[in-house]
């Protein structure tokens, strides 16, 4: 069954099937952790039902936004979503499996790349019976170092990747990014509330740069114990 939800208040709309894995806040806080310069190219790796391209697209002008997505079913969800968001001339989406991008996509040529990968190694977690959502949730067609090694390559030299994953696999992204010459620049971990530990982060990686990460100030996702967004992410929403 297909409903139509804001991404943006009045401005921006999405399709969702409730088959498919529906977007969550971590691609939400990764677009908006996401740096634009007039116009960049930017590739999406895994771009589910196009959530990252469509925020990419609107708030930015003069770029150019390419989302990949393995399912079929998925991507085609993802080109609707473009045209009804009437975003044609600015995304394009490609029905692709991210580990086999050679054939169609040239060796630096994007400036950013961008990823909401599966966060869950295949024999961990209980999979889902929903083949869709499985391997939206789980590394079955491409694990991290996958994902880490088509962004290097389609990156120009200085290029910016900017991905969100689990905290507990902090270290193991880190590691794998210097091992394709991309160093850590940025992070950001996020928390439900004050209280809690932080569940993800937000990284922004360099290609070919030197060591140096600097930590930016804790993202905070619901107000004490409410349900109530912050004030940040009511920004980030277009709330007021």
């Amino acid at each position: 069954m297909e409903e139509i939800h804001y991404l943006i208040k009045d401005k921006l709309e999405i399709i969702q099937d409730d088959r498919f894995f529906k977007f969550g806040t971590d691609s939400v806080l990764l677009a908006n952790f996401v740096e634009l310069r007039t116009g960049d190219k930017v590739i999406d790796l895994g771009t589910g039902s196009g959530v990252i391209p469509l925020l990419l697209a609107y708030k930015n002008r003069d770029v150019e936004v390419t989302g990949v997505e393995i399912q079929p079913e998925a991507a085609d969800l993802a080109e609707r979503n473009v045209k009804f968001n009437n975003l044609e001339g600015k995304i394009k989406i490609i029905n692709a499996d991210l580990c086999s991008l050679k054939p169609q996509l040239e060796a630096g040529s994007f400036d950013i790349v961008v990823s909401n990968p599966p966060y869950l190694p295949v024999e961990s977690g209980k999979m889902k019976v929903n083949d869709f959502v499985a391997i939206a949730r789980h590394e079955i067609h491409a694990d991290l170092e996958d994902v880490v090694g088509e962004a290097a390559r389609l990156l120009k030299y200085g290029g910016h990747f900017f991905l969100v994953h689990r905290t507990e696999r902090l270290t193991e992204v880190i590691e794998v990014l210097a091992k394709y010459n991309c160093q850590a620049k940025e992070l950001r971990l996020v928390q439900a509330r004050r209280d809690k530990e932080a569940d993800i982060f937000l990284l922004k990686a360099k290609k070919g740069a030197n060591p140096g990460l600097r930590v930016k100030p804790v993202l905070i996702i619901y107000q004490d114990d409410s349900c109530e967004y912050t004030a940040e992410l009511k920004e980030i929403y277009g709330q007021k």
